[in-house]
């Protein structure tokens, strides 16, 4: 897609909080707290008088992705500071070697 193209809502795939549980393999309350506020999900809120809130969440296609790759590019970043971290704590171990 391009940047001047622009998709209408019911033509990208939306998916459910349990569907993105499944394909993240993470629980369905921490996709739902992740997914929350987001830009560009989709919130229904049915209430009753007397009765609890039901509230249904849709999240596109485009938005999963964007959070699954941020989520992605942090991982990579954690990573890459533990390995340099790691790096320099067995330099500085080293046996035989003057500090």
């Amino acid at each position: 897609m391009q940047a001047n193209e622009q998709r209408e809502p019911f033509e990208e795939r939306h998916f459910t909080v349990p569907e993105l549980a499944e394909m993240w393999n993470l629980s369905r309350e921490f996709v739902r707290q992740v997914v929350q506020g987001e830009p560009g999900v989709t919130e229904w809120v049915r209430q009753q008088p007397g009765r609890r809130r039901y509230r249904v969440l849709r999240v596109p296609r485009s938005v999963a992705e964007r959070l699954y790759n941020r989520a992605l590019g942090k991982a990579e970043d954690e990573a890459a500071q533990t390995v340099a971290g790691t790096w320099d704590q067995r330099i500085r171990r080293r046996p035989g070697r003057r500090s």
